[in-house]
């Protein structure tokens, strides 16, 4: 999967935070959180090229947890082709923080997934969430004959030819909102900019 040259922002909350016990102990000290954080523009899902229709970082007060972003043809409703088995999609996302990142898979994921793949894949995967590190960048991506494929960094964890993985992860994020909705909104929250 290679990446474009180019990169979007995403957007985080832009919030100073003075803490008044560290600003006497050591000083002026003022914790800043990085405003912008880069995706790739771009990613290539088989032979054809997708675009970043959504971004965002995940933060609680300073902390950047990971950054995401969701990709599709260009020109296409980022809600459509998500659900849509013809239409390729990926959703990149890199590992910023390790502080709440649980040990292991939270449940519904897990379940989720383990329900959709085979013994193997679903093992690698677990593998793979327990060894994340800050900066890893995980992919999975969807094109219609070959399926799902999920990557850590540059490396191949689990394949599935089937879109039904990618609705039940679309119908396990979604909770019980319908997923258009869902979709629709967070999309339209997190637009990615140009840079």
């Amino acid at each position: 999967m290679a990446h474009a040259a180019r990169s979007a922002i995403c957007s985080a909350a832009a919030v100073q935070w003075i803490l008044p016990a560290v600003v006497l102990a050591f000083g002026a000290l003022v914790f800043l959180p990085a405003t912008a954080i880069q995706v790739p523009t771009a990613l290539n899902v088989g032979d054809q090229a997708l675009t970043a229709a959504s971004c965002a970082t995940r933060d609680t007060l300073w902390i950047h947890h990971y950054v995401a972003a969701l990709y599709v043809p260009p020109r296409e409703s980022a809600v459509r082709a998500v659900q849509d088995p013809q239409q390729p999609k990926a959703l990149h996302v890199q590992i910023l923080s390790k502080t709440f990142l649980p040990k292991e898979m939270p449940k519904k994921w897990r379940q989720t997934l383990e329900r959709e793949l085979d013994g193997e894949s679903f093992s690698s995967i677990r593998n793979a969430w327990r060894g994340l590190r800050v900066g890893d960048r995980v992919t999975i991506a969807y094109a219609p004959g070959p399926g799902v494929t999920l990557q850590l960094n540059d490396q191949v964890v689990a394949r599935s030819p089937r879109h039904t993985v990618v609705e039940a992860l679309l119908q396990t994020w979604a909770d019980d909102e319908p997923i258009p909705q869902r979709l629709h909104r967070v999309v339209a929250k997190h637009p990615c900019r140009l840079s």
